[in-house]
Order: C-alpha cells, then sequence, then structure tokens
C-alpha cells in the first residue's frame, strides 16, 4: 500500500433550485456522519468555483485505496443519499493525486 497521502479532487455542478446554504448542509452532513467516519480520511474543503453551481471538493486520504473504498461505498449508503441527489451526475470529475512532497509554514 502507498504511504503518501492522496489527494482526491471531485469537481461538479449542483442540480438548479438548491441553494448554496442547503448544498454546504448536504456536504457538512456528508462529512459528518459519513467521510469521517470511513478509513483513512483526513480532511475535506469545498470550494466554490464560480458564482454559478460549479464546485470542488478537495479530500485527503491516506491511500487512494482508501479514498476510492469510500467513494464505492458512497455511492450505496443510504446516509448519502441527499448529497448524491444534489449533484448533476453528468458534470462529476474526479481526480485522485499522489502526494509527492509537503512544504509547510
Amino acid at each position: 500500500m502507498n504511504k503518501n497521502v492522496c489527494t482526491e479532487i471531485v469537481e461538479f455542478e449542483v442540480v438548479s433550485g438548491i441553494t448554496d446554504e442547503e448544498f454546504i448542509k448536504n456536504v457538512e452532513y456528508l462529512e459528518e456522519k459519513f467521510h469521517s467516519k470511513q478509513n483513512g480520511f483526513i480532511d475535506t474543503e469545498l470550494v466554490k468555483v464560480n458564482e454559478h453551481s460549479q464546485w470542488m471538493m478537495i479530500q485527503h486520504w491516506k491511500s487512494i485505496e482508501e479514498s476510492k473504498e469510500a467513494s464505492k461505498m458512497m455511492m450505496k449508503m443510504p446516509i448519502t443519499e441527499n448529497f448524491r441527489k444534489s449533484l448533476n451526475p453528468k458534470t462529476v470529475k474526479i481526480k485522485y493525486l499522489n502526494q509527492v512532497k509537503k512544504w509547510n509554514r
């Protein structure tokens, strides 16, 4: 298993009719009830790409394997349904990146 941290970047648009506040609540629930309980989870950052409905979630995991396993489980779990229904599935793009080196302040 790779010992380097994995960065997972998920780009997507939310479906029309969902406000930013509603979407952020869906993500907060997802992070509290699902991601934070998964093996290898480190953290998540939610960013809005522009003033429209484009967003990104940037997650860090202890390994790519743990990240991919959590993604598989997320697609099946009833607890993640509100989040999944918030997304336009045709716009979802996922990238997995292995950390090579990190510098801190």
